[in-house]
């Protein structure tokens, strides 16, 4: 099992997750397929499906790490700069490009000039159901691709599903499954106002249980968990059923 203690409130904002989130992915969508014409800046600022891109860059090798991505209803995209050596490429099962993005790598700057220049890939873009293949591309050239599975994986939280009081550690609890028998990996989301807004608790872990110390996050009567399952690409979700509280602990004396 994971213990996480919360000590500050943390953002979801760097994995695009929105408000009111479902699962989706390509079995749950419409089969028609069409690539997006024109610059990547006319299209809408949302949409129904968001790809979130995540990954890590080495910038002196031109390596690309490549974490856990999502397809996600109503997430914001990111501003795509007007021209970038690097791209993502989406493409179907025939290698036809739908759509490409050019992104900026966001550089770390906190790492010794002795080592390799690192940057972040955390790219949020609009998706087409009917792509097999996500590339990370520069000056043309592949430097990492993921493929995609037919189905989105299931998943239903288990615990807590609503109207419990919930004090000192807790553990949620969730089932999953994947039709493709992918491996799946999950983010816990925690919310104090039913679902209006989220922070991420845990990230990218592998069990389908997690230990929350409940004193490390905020109080509200109308707390919310969500469980997001991806298999690297598609995606499911699963809320509580109801609020359940959770006590303030600035007033216990």
């Amino acid at each position: 099992m994971i213990m996480i203690v919360i000590s500050a409130a943390s953002t979801v904002s760097n994995l695009y997750l929105p408000q009111n989130a479902m699962a989706v992915g390509p079995a749950a969508t419409t089969p028609m397929c069409s690539a997006i014409s024109g610059k990547p800046q006319s299209v809408s600022a949302t949409n129904n499906q968001t790809l979130s891109v995540r990954g890590t860059i080495d910038l002196t090798k031109s390596t690309v790490r490549l974490d856990p991505f999502m397809v996600l209803p109503g997430s914001k995209y990111t501003v795509r700069p007007t021209n970038s050596s690097f791209t993502i490429n989406l493409l179907d099962n025939k290698g036809k490009n739908l759509a490409t993005f050019p992104f900026d790598p966001k550089v770390y700057t906190n790492i010794s000039q002795s080592k390799d220049k690192v940057a972040i890939l955390s790219e949020a873009v609009p998706y087409i159901s009917c792509t097999k293949e996500i590339v990370i591309s520069k000056d043309n050239r592949e430097l990492a691709l993921r493929n995609v599975d037919n189905y989105a994986p299931k998943v239903r939280l288990i615990f807590p599903i609503g109207g419990e009081t919930l004090t000192g550690n807790i553990t949620a609890r969730w089932q999953a499954s994947d039709a493709d028998g992918g491996n799946l990996t999950y983010f816990v989301l925690y919310s104090t106002d039913a679902g209006r807004s989220w922070q991420t608790i845990a990230s990218d872990i592998r069990d389908t249980q997690l230990t929350v110390n409940m004193a490390g996050l905020p109080g509200s009567n109308i707390s919310l968990f969500r469980i997001i399952a991806t298999d690297g690409v598609n995606t499911g979700i699963s809320d509580s059923n109801s609020t359940f509280n959770v006590p303030s602990t600035s007033s216990i004396g």
